[in-house]
């Protein structure tokens, strides 16, 4: 048995918060009559403005975006439906209503009356049908890498362009996922390599790959619904019935640049601009500063004002930022759970342990924070905030592997909680280098080292999409893993403060 770990301090004595720049939040909404989890990103203050992301990625993708204009505006990131952290749609998805329906109820939720939206590629057309759809709540939209295609050669890109990463025993789907991301770097459409379809003389590095290849295995299967309706929505007829202000970006960097360029030949009325870019990405940010004006709403807000936490997913700040944990439906649950480093609560069994928990991601994982240098005290805090968010509904935390020893801290520093049941650890030690490599090498390595341990107990490893899941969540907290994991081997050398 482990001994426990010190106690550092009294639920009063947690040290002063620090507010993130981005913040991360989620809310409730009904969408087409059932109840979703959308997660974003906030940032900035200002007129509201909407970021929307291209697919196969999600609102970490605006981040830089954000950033440029949290000076100019207070900038709201979703993961659309599906993607990131967001819930998917119910049903099939045929075209992009469910997800301006998805749209409208968010900014519903958060209070906004007028808004204005830029969006990139799938994001650029689910603003146009937005425009269309809530022309009164619009107060303008910028449009990136929004192209015009022909139905013939609409079929052509189409065909063969989404991979197929349903998750398989054999981990196949990785392999789909990586060769789209790994080609998709040097041609467009990536499954079609020649001199024509060429749009960078070299490779990309392998993090950027490994950036879309994630938002593939991420969101599954369902990703490629929306990805395809995107597509068929790539119309000139589909644009020309916008009436609010509109920005066309275009910008010679595009990988669309070939297509994008049709739109210059159209006649647009006056509510039009076509802002030309340069080819890098300054260029880009500085069209996009200088465009801004015309899209935006007079209203005013602060980012922390639209920081809902409605959904499962919650996020509480903590002295080195957010901390995120998942809380249950209907009554606040009485149990903490710390998943095992290398694991967040996304990956854990569905068993009813873990449904009746509150589960709280550890520092550098999923959407928590990690500290400039992680010790075990940030590990016992981000559980102690978790607990003080429950406002006393907490009545035992427990801890699986090695996490253990934070739940024993946490439970000797507060007396209102139990140090419960532990659970036990479904994979030990350190995982093997997971930097990304051009061969998509470092994912397969990891895949098997999360499979071995149970084959080695005679346990059938967990299902694909689980399995994979868990590898998402590994590769997440690669820069984590090891320095909390060394934090909870040593709780007594490492720094407390």
């Amino acid at each position: 048995m482990s001994r426990p770990a010190p106690a550092i301090g009294a639920a009063a004595d947690l040290p002063p918060v620090q507010r993130p720049s981005i913040q991360r939040s989620s809310a409730r909404v009904r969408v087409d009559g059932t109840e979703l989890d959308l997660h974003y990103r906030v940032a900035g203050s200002g007129p509201p403005l909407f970021a929307l992301h291209p697919s196969p990625l999600d609102s970490a993708f605006m981040e830089t975006l954000m950033a440029r204009l949290a000076d100019r505006a207070t900038v709201i990131a979703p993961d659309t439906p599906g993607f990131g952290d967001s819930d998917p749609l119910p049903g099939p998805i045929h075209d992009l209503g469910p997800c301006v329906r998805a749209m409208k109820a968010l900014r519903q939720a958060l209070g906004l009356d007028r808004v204005g939206v830029y969006g990139s590629a799938t994001g650029a057309q689910i603003a146009v049908e937005w425009a269309k759809t809530e022309p009164q709540a619009l107060s303008g939209i910028v449009l990136d890498n929004a192209a015009a295609f022909g139905e013939a050669e609409r079929r052509r890109i189409l065909k063969g362009y989404l991979p197929d990463v349903t998750p398989s025993p054999d981990a196949s789907h990785l392999a789909r996922a990586w060769l789209a991301a790994h080609d998709g770097t040097l041609f467009f459409p990536w499954q079609a390599p020649s001199t024509e379809n060429r749009i960078s003389p070299e490779l990309a590095p392998a993090a950027a790959m490994q950036a879309t290849a994630r938002g593939y295995l991420r969101a599954g299967p369902g990703y490629a619904s929306i990805y395809r309706a995107a597509f068929r929505n790539e119309r000139v007829e589909r644009l020309a019935p916008v009436a609010i202000p509109l920005v066309i970006l275009r910008w010679q960097g595009s990988i669309l640049a070939r297509w994008t360029g049709r739109l210059d030949t159209q006649s647009w009325g006056a509510h039009v601009t076509m802002a030309h870019c340069g080819p890098s990405l300054e260029d880009r940010w500085t069209c996009l500063d200088r465009n801004l004006e015309h899209i935006l709403p007079a209203d005013s807000m602060r980012a922390g004002d639209l920081c809902l936490d409605s959904g499962c997913l919650r996020h509480v700040d903590s002295s080195f930022g957010q901390i995120r944990y998942w809380q249950p439906d209907g009554e606040p649950p009485t149990r903490l759970l710390i998943p095992q480093p290398g694991a967040t609560g996304a990956s854990l069994p569905d068993s009813a342990q873990e449904r009746a928990s509150v589960v709280v991601d550890l520092p550098g994982h999923g959407g928590s924070a990690l500290p400039a240098s992680p010790n075990f005290g940030h590990c016992v805090e981000a559980v102690r905030r978790v607990a003080a968010a429950m406002d006393g509904a907490a009545r035992s935390v427990a801890g699986a592997g090695a996490s253990d020893a934070i739940a024993q801290a946490v439970a000797a520093d507060d007396s209102a909680l139990d140090h419960a049941v532990t659970s036990s650890a479904e994979f030990q030690g350190q995982p093997p280098d997971l930097t990304p490599e051009r061969s998509g090498a470092h994912l397969f390595r990891a895949w098997h080292w999360l499979r071995e341990p149970f084959l080695a107990r005679d346990e059938p490893p967990p299902e694909p999409a689980r399995l994979t899941r868990m590898l998402i969540d590994l590769i997440d907290a690669q820069a984590a893993h090891r320095v909390v994991q060394e934090a909870l081997d040593n709780p007594y050398r490492i720094d407390q403060t």
